[in-house]
């Protein structure tokens, strides 16, 4: 995925500031919908994973969620979202209620029948 990928989706999948969704943090993002889009879904696939670059953290949404809430931060101040803010790529779940669902420095996005791998602890409260 690059910004040329990102800049082709429609309309309908940019946030322009996710600041307005998520106050205190700034930035450009692409809705996951658009993304999905993109690709054709394994039969009966039911779950998105992302990934940290370096496979420390995984969060598993179901394809709905990930649909519905998922946004990839990939700029801020026009230039790319760098690492110190969970860039190149950081999803964000506004309005999901789980903090934990947020992954830094995604690098890989896996769609799967059945949950994927999924590090977020069991409590909740990151």
């Amino acid at each position: 995925m690059d910004t040329e990928t990102i800049s082709n989706l429609g309309a309908e999948f940019h946030v322009e500031e996710i600041s307005v969704l998520m106050p205190g943090m700034g930035g450009l993002g692409i809705r996951v919908a658009g993304l999905l889009e993109l690709t054709a879904l394994p039969i009966g696939s039911d779950h998105v994973t992302f990934s940290s670059a370096d496979g420390q953290y995984s969060a598993s949404l179901t394809l709905d969620q990930a649909k519905k809430f998922g946004i990839l931060l990939y700029q801020v101040d026009k230039a790319p979202l760098p690492a110190d803010k969970g860039g190149p790529f950081r999803l964000v779940t506004p309005g999901l209620g789980d903090l934990c669902a947020n992954v830094k420095n995604v690098g890989q996005i896996t769609v799967t029948v059945g949950l994927g791998k999924d590090t977020r602890p069991e409590e909740r409260s990151c």
